[in-house]
């Protein structure tokens, strides 16, 4: 590779992590709407999440194309080892950084399922606490006898 398509690798490379630095706070922007927003607010965040995770995803892939091109079946740090010693200090830096953003980027997506998914099963608790005050007053005309609790999931649609 030439310096000038070093340079564009590299630029390729920030880019990429510049994208990943936005992705994460809109992730944890997701985050915060979880736990105190609106519906309104976590479907507005929620799409901003989608956006940059699009953009991030056209930066990583023409690193990746670049990367491929270039070295075959290396992989980034590997390639990172052949920059120009101009470049390399750069280059190894924003490698630290996409390597770093990527794991809290992981453990924020893993935090906002767990938030997702006790937010559903608070859901179907309460669910379960309305059938069963339903069933279960006095007064309520059964005509077969007492009508069972039901132990059956609620349906829930995909997008919910």
């Amino acid at each position: 590779m030439s310096a000038d398509s070093w340079q564009t690798f590299a630029d390729a490379i920030a880019e990429e992590n510049r994208f990943l630095a936005e992705l994460g706070a809109a992730a944890l922007a997701l985050t915060d709407a979880l736990v105190c927003g609106t519906p309104a607010d976590i479907e507005a965040t929620e799409r901003k999440v989608e956006a940059m995770r699009v953009l991030h995803g056209h930066a990583h892939g023409k690193r990746q194309t670049m990367q491929k091109r270039g070295f075959g079946d290396l992989n980034l740090q590997q390639v990172c080892a052949y920059a120009p010693v101009p470049l390399r200090r750069k280059v190894y830096m924003i490698l630290h950084e996409l390597t770093t953003r990527a794991i809290a980027l992981q453990i924020t997506v893993n935090n906002n399922k767990a938030l997702i998914m006790a937010g559903m099963n608070r859901l179907i608790r309460t669910v379960e606490v309305l059938q069963r005050s339903m069933t279960e007053q006095p007064g309520t005309y059964r005509r077969r006898g007492t009508v069972p609790i039901s132990g059956g999931s609620v349906i829930v649609s995909r997008r919910a």
